[in-house]
């Protein structure tokens, strides 16, 4: 899915980031999106997720915050 059209299926004001452009720490081949806990409402994250059968995975960073890897 492309950037622009993942976007539009997520909660407004969600800061959705191409994982190529972070830290190391968080890269994974298998995915290519990444959201973190602190700029968007989570729970409304996940629900819009969900119901638009996009596949994602949650993890944890170095800080214990939680981050979501979107394919």
């Amino acid at each position: 899915m492309d950037y622009n059209t993942l976007l539009n299926k997520l909660p407004k004001h969600t800061e959705l980031h191409y994982l190529i452009d972070t830290e190391k720490q968080y890269h994974n081949d298998n995915y290519n999106y990444i959201l973190f806990e602190y700029t968007t409402d989570f729970p409304e994250t996940i629900q819009s997720l969900n119901k638009n059968n996009i596949e994602y995975i949650i993890k944890k960073d170095s800080y214990d915050l939680d981050y979501i890897l979107i394919k």
